[in-house]
């Protein structure tokens, strides 16, 4: 995490982050669809990352991976916590990575998301990832910062 640092605009820090955190977003959720596809003995494929077609909640298997999304949020929290560490920026990453997410769908597809399960998905998905980086960001760095004592004045 990050500790004490000085407070000035770093754009190639903050291009890090957001590139880090993208990363460790589209790994946890590589890592949470390879482990249902094959729990449920389906061949895995980059649809259930990017095509909105999976977010038809009418069957089981379509609400298993809605599910994965947002156990994703849960893992991307974390890697939020870890490589960014700041209670006020949790907001701003968690709409980015859902940004550049969405760019991405647009682009796998040739269009827009059409489905309004998606985008119901994705707003809960940065619901809960924002408020528990928030959570786990603001108990760190309120946490008591220890202090040497001196035993032999």
């Amino acid at each position: 995490m990050n500790g004490f640092r000085y407070q000035k605009w770093d754009p190639l820090l903050i291009v890090s982050q957001i590139v880090a955190v993208q990363t460790l977003y589209y790994l946890g959720l590589g890592f949470w669809v390879l482990l249902i596809t094959i729990t449920i003995d389906r061949a895995p494929s980059l649809d259930y990352l990017f095509s909105y077609e999976i977010f038809n909640i009418t069957n089981w298997s379509s609400r298993l991976f809605t599910g994965v999304f947002l156990l994703n949020a849960l893992t991307s929290a974390l890697a939020i916590l870890y490589t960014v560490g700041r209670y006020k920026q949790c907001l701003d990453f968690s709409v980015t990575i859902h940004f550049y997410h969405f760019i991405a769908c647009w682009i796998y597809n040739s269009q827009c998301p059409r489905m309004f399960s998606w985008y119901i998905t994705q707003f809960f998905s940065i619901v809960i990832m924002t408020i528990l980086s928030e959570h786990l960001s603001k108990k760190y760095e309120l946490r008591t910062i220890p202090i040497a004592s001196r035993v032999d004045l």
